[in-house]
C-alpha cells in the first residue's frame, strides 16, 4: 500500500493533470449521466470504482452510491463533511490517497462542482497507476504467481516445522545420555528451520498478502537475512568441531580451522555486498 502511495507522489502531477484535463475538456455535465447510472463514465475509466453525489449546502450525499456493476442505496443521506470541510475548491478537487470505506481499496476521489452539487469520483489507485503505465501487472499472471508463492511458502513451512521437530525428537530420545555435544545439532537444526520458516514468511507476506513492487530492495533484504543464519548455523558448526577436538581428536581441528577461514570469507563478501 506505501508502494503504491509512493509511485503516486512521483508522479502527482502528471495524474492530476489526466484527471482534470480529461473531465474538464470532454465531460461538461457529469448529472446528466446519473440516469444511466453512470455507466458510460465506468465503461470508459476502469479505474472507476465509485460514483456519487453530494448536496454542496448540507454536505450530505443525496444519491446511492453507484458501482460498475451494482447500486447501494443505503449510502444516501450520509454526511460528507468530512471530506469537504477541510477542501477549498472552485470547481474540481482531487484529494489525497486513503483507504476508502466503501470498497476497502486505496484509492484518490475527484469532487467536481456542478451547479449546487458535488460530483464524487472515486478511482482504484493502482488500476489508475497501471491505466497511466506508472505500474504494470498483469492480473492472470500476477495470480498465478501469488498461488505458486503460497504453495511453495507453505511447504518451506512445513519443513520448517519437521526440522524443528526432528531436533526436538534428538534432544527427547537422548536426555538420558545428554552431554555438551547433544546440544550442538539440534541447535544447528532450530537455526535452518528458523532460516527457512523466516524466507517462507517473507515471501507469503511481500508475494501474497502485500504485494510489493520494490523488487531489489526486498529480495536484497531477505537474501541478507537468509545467509545471516546460514552464517550462524555454520559458526555453530565450528564450535562444535572445537569442542570435539579438544574433547575427542586433535585432528579435527583442522577442519574446523577450514570451516572458520569459510565463513569470515563469506562474512567479508556479504559485508561487501550489504555497503555496496
Amino acid at each position: 500500500m506505501n508502494e503504491l502511495i509512493e509511485i503516486y507522489l512521483q508522479h502527482k502531477d502528471k495524474i492530476e493533470s489526466f484527471l482534470k484535463d480529461t473531465f474538464l475538456n470532454n465531460y461538461n455535465n457529469l448529472l446528466q449521466y446519473e440516469k444511466n447510472s453512470f455507466k458510460e463514465l465506468f465503461s470508459h475509466f476502469k479505474s472507476l470504482e465509485l460514483v456519487y453525489i453530494i448536496d454542496d449546502k448540507t454536505k450530505k450525499q443525496i444519491s446511492p452510491n453507484f458501482y460498475s456493476n451494482k447500486i447501494d442505496k443505503n449510502a444516501a443521506n450520509i454526511s460528507r463533511a468530512y471530506l469537504l470541510n477541510s477542501i477549498d475548491f472552485n470547481d474540481i478537487y482531487i484529494t489525497k490517497p486513503y483507504k476508502s470505506s466503501a470498497t476497502g481499496n486505496l484509492c484518490i476521489t475527484l469532487f467536481i462542482k456542478e451547479k449546487d452539487k458535488i460530483i464524487a469520483l472515486d478511482f482504484n489507485l493502482k488500476r489508475l497507476l497501471e491505466r497511466l503505465k506508472l505500474l504494470e501487472s498483469h492480473e492472470v499472471f500476477n495470480n498465478i504467481t501469488k498461488y505458486f508463492y503460497l504453495f511453495a511458502g507453505s511447504m518451506l513451512i512445513v519443513f520448517a516445522f519437521s526440522i524443528l521437530s526432528y531436533s526436538f525428537y534428538e534432544i527427547v530420545t537422548k536426555i538420558h545420555k545428554i552431554t555438551i555435544m547433544s546440544f550442538f545439532k539440534p541447535i544447528i537444526y532450530i537455526t535452518i528451520a528458523i532460516a527457512i520458516f523466516d524466507l517462507a514468511k517473507t515471501l507469503i507476506e511481500q508475494e501474497v498478502l502485500f504485494k510489493s513492487f520494490k523488487k531489489e530492495e526486498l529480495e536484497k533484504k531477505t537474501f541478507i537475512k537468509f545467509i545471516l543464519s546460514i552464517l550462524i548455523a555454520l559458526a555453530i558448526e565450528t564450535l562444535m568441531l572445537v569442542f570435539k577436538a579438544s574433547l575427542q581428536n586433535i585432528s579435527y581441528m583442522q577442519n574446523a580451522l577450514y570451516l572458520f577461514i569459510g565463513i569470515s570469507l563469506l562474512l567479508f563478501a556479504l559485508t561487501y555486498f550489504i555497503k555496496k
